[in-house]
């Protein structure tokens, strides 16, 4: 009985501070991406930018984050042709999925960096429709 005991009593620790030793890889790629985009200045290449943010994905154990997550080109309010690379930086909800709220744009005009973040796409691109079903 004691050497039950002495075994639970070495076992026990090692349980609970397994929970401290696993960083998930995802929560680490979003906060490395929060820190990044404070080294981001308007004018930057994209090649630069894309050296800064990085572009390795982050394999967890529930879900797999492309880095950036989400590339598209839209049509600006003058008629600029803008490529945008979304970001995953934030967590609003813990529900395995990204949405467009934890993702942060980074705006290029021609291959340079001309600023990010939603506001200042809005003010670039007009908003898409909401499409309502019926």
């Amino acid at each position: 009985m004691v050497k039950l005991l002495k075994i639970w009593l070495l076992f026990v620790p090692f349980l609970f501070g397994c929970n401290t030793l696993y960083i998930d890889p995802v929560e680490r790629l979003r906060g490395e991406n929060r820190q990044n985009l404070d080294q981001l200045e308007v004018g930057l290449s994209r090649e630069r930018v894309l050296e800064i943010m990085g572009t390795d994905p982050a394999k967890g154990i529930f879900m797999w984050v492309k880095n950036p997550f989400r590339t598209e080109t839209l049509t600006g309010k003058s008629g600029t042709s803008y490529e945008v690379l979304y970001y995953y930086t934030q967590l609003r909800e813990r529900d395995d999925k990204i949405t467009d709220d934890e993702l942060t744009p980074l705006v290029f005009e021609k291959d340079i960096l001309v600023g990010w973040g939603y506001e200042f796409l809005d003010k670039k691109v007009p908003q898409k429709p909401v499409l309502q079903r019926r």
